[in-house]
């Protein structure tokens, strides 16, 4: 009887040493898996931004120290963290230069593509055509692409006249992601903004004849646009008229 007993006391004690033992691995495991956790690089999420001149500043808020700031379009990529400072929530970005700082999270869509509208279309609630809303996208204007179904496209950006963002379904088809065509946009946008026609003559000249360009589908029109401001008016056809007139009086 008392043998049994000394041999279960033993039995139990090898138990718990094992199982105390097993904790401890289990522990210690744990703690590096926690360390290695720790030390790993952040999550890097594809994202666009899709405003214009968005400061990006070194530590999250107002306050901090400038950087750089993000151009409508611009792609980059969102480190899966967020501050929110005085109400306002700002995103840990990367940019493709290897600048990191902090930026207004409401102007940076994750998980998304830049792209730009070739033509004018409609946006829809849901990928239905019995969805369709008031809400326009003029062409030339720079979006976020943030999901492709058939061919209908989730995106978010900035409407011409709209002062804030849309969301929402469109047709894709009218749809570009290429950069030179992301990029000529942005440019062309800005020359055919301003008001003295002489200045924006010039603009849209240094644009058509910016060979980094020369690729994007939007020349042509801004080619036209150029056009119609150097063309003379009637006036000015009738002025040149009679000054012809009166050189050629004065000669005979």
């Amino acid at each position: 009887m008392t043998k049994n007993i000394l041999t279960s006391l033993i039995a139990g004690t090898f138990i718990l040493i094992s199982a105390c033992s097993s904790n401890k691995e289990n522990t210690d495991e744990t703690s590096q898996a926690e360390v290695i956790a720790e030390v790993a690089e952040p999550v890097q999420v594809p994202a666009v931004c899709i405003w214009d001149k968005i400061s990006v500043r070194e530590t999250a808020g107002a306050k901090g120290k400038y950087v750089t700031s993000l151009s409508v379009g611009e792609s980059l990529s969102y480190l899966s963290k967020d501050s929110t400072i005085e109400e306002k929530t700002y995103a840990n970005v990367l940019l493709n230069d290897g600048k990191e700082g902090w930026a207004l999270k409401s102007f940076i869509v994750n998980d998304a593509k830049p792209a730009v509208v070739l033509s004018d279309i409609s946006l829809y609630s849901r990928p239905d055509l019995l969805t369709k809303s008031d809400k326009i996208f003029k062409m030339m204007d720079i979006i976020a692409s943030i999901e492709a179904q058939g061919d209908w496209m989730k995106i978010k950006g900035r409407r011409s006249g709209a002062k804030w963002m849309d969301e929402g379904w469109v047709k894709s088809g009218n749809i570009s992601f290429d950069a030179v065509d992301i990029a000529g946009a942005k440019f062309a946008l800005e020359a055919l903004a301003i008001e003295d026609e002489t200045e924006r003559a010039t603009a849209l000249t240094e644009i058509i004849n910016n060979g980094d360009l020369a690729g994007s589908r939007f020349i042509a029109e801004l080619e036209s646009h150029l056009s119609e401001l150097t063309m003379p008016t009637e006036a000015e056809e009738v002025e040149e008229e009679v000054s012809i007139e009166e050189q050629a009086t004065d000669s005979i």
